[in-house]
């Protein structure tokens, strides 16, 4: 058997097949490596998305103040109605607040009449979600004065506007009622002089009529009125003339030893045309001024506002 060099003996190669393990590793990254790194980038965005909506952002927000008052007191000054808040808390959190969330309620019901500093930090109080708090006021605090409140009858002022067409004029305003109680802080209450009706147009009236369900209106939003409507009846008639009669004697004297006089008095004119001289009466009463008498006009309840005296005729008495 001739000798063979070992060298000139070819080895077979033999071929390596890739493990399990490889075969997944290839499969993990270099499969769709495109896809998976576009899935990488948007976990990424994703991630950094929630992150930042979670780290906690400050704001300002504006929020309404309300009072809780004493029983017997009324806030009599003008505080305001809202305040600047500063939060602090998440994105997500602060943009998810409410109107209804945004209330500040401020407990005043210790407080006693008088002029007040309430600090806000210690008397407003927000419900907010957790994770949100408070980290100022703008302003800081705010000035209040407690009034007693107090109840008072004011005068009942019709307004009238225009005027009766030509030849014809008001001859008496007649509200249903003269006063009207009001009701408030004790200051603005004695403030008011007189309240003033909703407007009653003259125009295109001949005769009387009757305004019915008048609002009477009360400029002062602190103080509130306890029956606000009111009927105003508006007496119209021709303008007056002046009219003389003779015979008029004085009341509660015996007619047979009552001296006469001659009486002027002025009036519409379809009222004088009925009026004789005894439906007019002359009246003594005290005037105020000491001892002396005064002389009066006396007629019958119906004609009361619209007969006036001018004159009386001192030298034609018996």
């Amino acid at each position: 058997m001739p000798f063979q060099d070992v060298d000139d003996v070819e080895t077979p190669e033999f071929e390596h097949r890739p493990s399990r393990a490889a075969k997944f590793a290839r499969k993990i990254f270099l499969e769709d490596w495109s896809l998976k790194l576009l899935s990488l980038a948007i976990a990424l965005v994703l991630w950094l998305v929630v992150t930042g909506q979670n780290e906690p952002v400050t704001a300002h927000v504006n929020v309404q103040l309300n009072f809780i008052r004493p029983q017997a007191l009324e806030i009599s000054n003008d505080p305001p109605r809202s305040v600047d808040v500063m939060l602090t808390g998440s994105r997500n959190k602060l943009d998810d607040l409410t109107a209804l969330d945004l209330v500040a309620t401020v407990d005043i019901s210790d407080q006693q009449p008088g002029e007040r500093v309430l600090r806000l930090a210690d008397k407003a109080q927000i419900s907010l979600p957790q994770g949100v708090k408070v980290d100022g006021f703008q302003p800081s605090g705010i000035v209040i004065r407690l009034e007693p409140i107090i109840e008072r009858q004011v005068v009942i002022e019709p307004k009238l506007e225009g005027k009766p067409p030509e030849g014809y004029e008001v001859y008496a305003v007649r509200p249903s009622k003269g006063t009207v109680v009001v009701r408030g802080p004790e200051s603005r209450v004695v403030a008011i002089q007189k309240l003033v009706t909703e407007s009653i147009w003259l125009s295109d009236h001949k005769e009387t009529f009757t305004a019915s369900n008048l609002n009477i209106d009360v400029p002062d939003t602190k103080v509130d009125l306890l029956d606000p409507v009111v009927s105003v009846q508006v007496e119209i008639a021709e303008r007056a003339v002046e009219r003389t009669f003779e015979g008029v004697r004085f009341a509660n004297v015996v007619s047979g030893e009552s001296p006469t006089m001659s009486v002027t008095v002025s009036g519409p004119p379809n009222v004088l045309d009925k009026l004789r001289p005894e439906d007019l009466q002359i009246e003594l009463a005290p005037s105020g001024t000491g001892a002396q008498m005064e002389r009066k006009l006396r007629v019958a309840p119906e004609l009361e506002g619209k007969v006036t005296l001018k004159s009386i005729n001192q030298g034609s008495e018996q």
